[in-house]
């Protein structure tokens, strides 16, 4: 993953030089590599974490082998109960950040 990552932010790098030590007279080629610049390593970036996080779920079969890493599925219940789905959620991903969103909410509802 990381022979890809690093051209990309080099190319991101050296559209902002040109940007903003280059300065070309064209302004749509101004826009353009700025465009790029942000473009580029963004878009990877964002990739390359929806993959980390679909990789760590895929190791588990079903919500139902999800569930058995909670161990402190009382606390969980307690705060859902108490404070809402999204603060239990949130306390979930704190113990396991790769999860995805939906998933954790999936699974605090289950409990």
């Amino acid at each position: 993953m990381y022979w890809l990552r690093l051209p990309l932010w080099c190319a991101a790098l050296a559209c902002f030089y040109m940007v903003f030590f280059h300065r070309p007279e064209s302004t749509p080629l101004v826009v353009l590599f700025y465009f790029l610049g942000v473009l580029l390593p963004s878009c990877f970036e964002g990739y390359a974490q929806r993959r980390r996080q679909r990789d760590w779920y895929a190791q588990f079969a079903s919500l139902d082998a999800l569930r058995l890493i909670v161990t402190n599925e009382a606390e969980l219940r307690r705060i859902r109960d108490e404070k809402g789905l999204l603060v239990a959620a949130r306390r979930f991903r704190r113990q396991f950040p790769r999860c995805p969103l939906p998933e954790a909410l999936k699974l605090i509802q289950s409990l």
